[in-house]
């Protein structure tokens, strides 16, 4: 792969590999899920199957929710990417003369850019100011049109709440149909991201009729919709942010958040980043993986993520999104592995055509595995002959 992310990828890869750091990747929270759920495999199919209702349906729920939040006259604002909410949330903020906000940094505000763009546009910010503030919203409520907040202290919950003008920021996959959902999701939060059921300081907001509420929803994209293209990597959109899969991942153990140069980083930032980005810049992460399948059994909504990983090497193979002498490498090793004929030869002609195709350049810098010196038939026969 030539392009220059990848290239960036590497050495910054190499430069984690230096750093000295201790290897955990035993995380463990069997204790608080035996004190939660009496059959936690079923809790996790049960929110995986919801989550994954909810996105087959995401059209729906959006309309419906639109609907309630606007007839309890609150204002949605449908935005493609980043940009576009960029320039309708300036043109709110200069409409209403608004110089100053209190911006509540998430992981999704750091993906739209959001402080450094304020700042370049002489917004200022105040994180005392209670004249507008702008918050992401966890999760929006198709049902009864509110909004899931969660806080990380009282003080940010009171100056969210009490603020002038509310302006929210909402991923457009975060949306549940019913409030009696939110336990649910938020319990499985806690529990995978803090090794707690102990819930966050959290409220449920209702835009109220007949009342200044002040209120400003914008709901994103920013290519999520990508990924509803393909039927098996909707399930990526369940995602609840957990971190779990980066706890157990020995890849990320080594190299860490800096070599992906994203708010995306770890085993989902392999998955999705390809379909958020371009994939001539991400198809590399494709290949960032070592298919351990520890991921997928960590992952609360039980997102396949190895699967999803080998399905967009696929997708870039198929769509000839890779070198030409990778992809006329795959073909000939293809060639080699699906033909009994090829592959019931001895296993020292096998070995060496597969150091002519990968070269010099793979086999001297990592250890190519050694085919066995008999074949599963060979194997047999000889097994049933010793019976």
């Amino acid at each position: 792969m030539n392009t220059n992310e990848y290239k960036f990828f590497i050495s910054d890869c190499k430069r984690a590999l230096e750093k000295p750091k201790d290897i955990d990747i035993s995380y463990n929270i069997d204790d608080i899920v035996l004190k939660t759920f009496k059959n936690y495999n079923y809790v996790k199919k049960r929110a995986a199957n919801l989550r994954q209702k909810y996105i087959n349906h995401i059209d729906e729920l959006l309309v419906l929710f639109d609907k309630k939040f606007v007839e309890n006259e609150a204002e949605v604002n449908w935005e493609i990417d980043y940009d576009l909410f960029f320039e309708d949330l300036l043109k709110f903020l200069r409409e209403k003369k608004i110089k100053e906000v209190n911006l509540f940094e998430s992981r999704f505000m750091e993906e739209l850019g959001l402080y450094k763009n304020l700042k370049e546009d002489e917004i200022q910010i105040n994180t005392q100011s209670k004249e507008c503030v702008i918050f992401e919203a966890k999760y929006a409520i198709a049902q009864t049109g509110s909004l899931y907040l969660v806080f990380d202290s009282a003080l940010e919950m009171e100056l969210v709440l009490s603020a002038e003008y509310k302006i929210f920021v909402l991923p457009i996959n975060n949306i549940l149909k019913n409030i009696e959902d939110i336990e649910l999701f938020s319990t499985l939060y806690s529990i995978n991201k803090n090794k707690t059921s102990l819930l966050n300081l959290s409220t449920i907001l209702t835009p109220k009729k007949n009342s200044a509420n002040n209120i400003e929803l914008f709901i994103i994209d920013n290519s999520r919709s990508n990924l509803l293209d393909y039927k098996e990597h909707r399930k990526a959109l369940t995602c609840i942010d957990c971190d779990a899969c980066k706890k157990v991942c020995p890849i990320y153990a080594l190299i860490g958040d800096a070599p992906y140069n994203n708010v995306f980083t770890g085993p989902m930032a392999n998955v999705v980043l390809p379909f958020l980005e371009t994939i001539d810049g991400a198809k590399h992460l494709c290949f960032n993986c070592v298919l351990c399948g520890n991921c997928n059994k960590i992952c609360p909504m039980n997102i396949p993520i190895t699967d999803l990983i080998i399905a967009n090497r696929n997708i870039i193979f198929e769509t000839k999104n890779i070198d030409f002498k990778d992809r006329y490498k795959i073909k000939l090793i293809k060639k080699h592995l699906i033909k009994r004929k090829k592959l019931n030869k001895a296993a020292w002609k096998k070995d060496l055509l597969f150091k002519l195709i990968l070269k010099k350049n793979i086999h001297t810098s990592r250890h190519i595995p050694q085919f066995a010196k008999t074949n599963f038939s060979q194997q047999y026969i000889q097994h049933d002959s010793n019976r």
